[in-house]
């Protein structure tokens, strides 16, 4: 064979695998909870109440809820790599804005150009990206890029927490503008849509085989078929509530962890482990896909993540590091088998569309979660019955999580009589 083929059709898609990895690892790392570490400094600067602080990320995941179907369908029009061109762009863009913010207000649009950069070069965009190129070992390849929406809160948060304490704030922000201009020059660089653009196969296809261009892109269901299956809608019922309880607590766990006395370089180590430990659930559950029951493994997830919530409304610090490592552990799990589920279930044909509405309902959760957490906090002055409550929903999830096994099997009877 051809050197050059060889390299495109066995190594070019693991090229790809860790471009997505990279991609979210600044794309998620500069837009989501790492931002936390500068809260403190924004309530000493600014005298912001907590709800008022925690309306930026709301405004972020907002964004997720309104426009993340429009991305969608944007990506199965120009595929994903103009998008992540996009997304970089304006997160440089919002950070360098960042760091000249003087009010609530400017820092609320600064976050609404942050949700834009999420949903257009972040988890939807970079799973379709790297599910195109694998027919085999996509469990692998898909946990390997989930890493990246830990991996890179794992490495901001203590990265924010130094350059914070070196420069300041609003010189922290110029630094971190540079990230995305890198993503950028890499993406235009190195990345391709699919093997079709440099012809080459998915790894796992032989090349005789494939007969026409976008094989995995074409295959799988309509919107509208998807639409029509009682999994989809579970996923998304869900998705909704397991992003409410996780993200609002862990948008609020740094000022948590504050107010119990820890320093706020100890509240950001708890932050980077948080990421470092749900990184690897998230491969560890990809790798096992193929021979654990994948519906047993999101139900021991679901039971982990209540614990966790439990232990962090008992407001005891001796559970601090056990709670944060299981609500870490069945975080990286859970989000890894939506994901799995989704794109098993329903193919890459309209996966712009169908994750992007399941996208919607989690950052409907996503959205309200920072918020309300934050409000119940100010109405109590404490996060014990916010925390509890997330806890009782995420039991809900639990039970509506048991009916995933019976209607993935029906799917699939569907899909064979056919």
């Amino acid at each position: 064979m051809n050197p050059s083929i060889d390299f495109k059709n066995k190594y070019y898609p693991w090229i790809i695998c860790f471009s997505g990895l990279l991609i979210l690892v600044v794309i998620n790392g500069l837009t989501t909870t790492s931002l936390s570490v500068f809260d403190k400094a924004f309530i000493n600067e600014f005298h912001w109440q907590r709800d008022e602080l925690k309306l930026r990320e709301s405004i972020t995941n907002s964004v997720t809820l309104f426009f993340i179907l429009l991305s969608g369908i944007i990506i199965d029009k120009v595929r994903v790599k103009k998008m992540i061109l996009f997304g970089a762009l304006v997160l440089s863009i919002a950070l360098l804005g960042y760091s000249f913010v003087s009010n609530k207000y400017q820092a609320y649009f600064i976050h609404f150009l942050l949700g834009l950069s999420m949903i257009s070069a972040g988890s939807v965009a970079c799973i379709i990206l790297v599910s195109s190129w694998f027919r085999e070992k996509k469990g692998l390849a898909l946990g390997i890029v989930l890493i990246g929406t830990s991996l890179g809160s794992a490495i901001f948060s203590p990265l924010n927490n130094y350059l914070l304490n070196q420069y300041g704030w609003r010189q922290s922000f110029l630094i971190l503008s540079a990230f995305p201009i890198f993503i950028f020059i890499y993406t235009l660089l190195v990345v391709e849509n699919s093997p079709s653009d440099i012809n080459s196969v998915p790894l796992g296809e032989e090349h005789q085989q494939l007969a026409q261009e976008n094989s995995l892109l074409a295959e799988g269901m309509t919107y509208s078929e998807a639409t029509k299956t009682h999994l989809f809608w579970l996923i998304c019922l869900c998705g909704f509530l397991t992003f409410y309880c996780l993200v609002g607590t862990i948008a609020n766990v740094f000022l948590y962890l504050v107010g119990l006395g820890f320093s706020d370089t100890k509240a950001s180590s708890f932050l980077g482990m948080y990421f470092i430990i749900a990184g690897s659930a998230k491969l560890l559950v990809s790798l096992s896909s193929d021979f654990i029951n994948p519906y047993w493994v999101f139900s021991i997830c679901c039971i982990m993540m209540i614990a966790g919530f439990l232990g962090l409304s008992s407001m005891e610090s001796i559970f601090i590091f056990p709670s944060i490592a299981f609500m870490a552990v069945s975080w990286g799990g859970i989000y890894t088998l939506y994901n799995l589920i989704a794109i098993k279930s329903f193919g890459l044909a309209s996966a712009g569309k169908i994750n992007g509405t399941i996208n919607m309902f989690e950052g409907g959760g996503a959205l309200l979660g920072p918020f309300l957490t934050g409000l119940v906090f100010t109405i109590n002055h404490s996060y014990q019955l916010a925390f509890s409550m997330n806890a009782g929903l995420m039991v809900v999830v639990l039970l509506l999580s048991f009916r995933f096994k019976s209607y993935m099997l029906k799917l699939q009877s569907q899909k064979i009589h056919q």
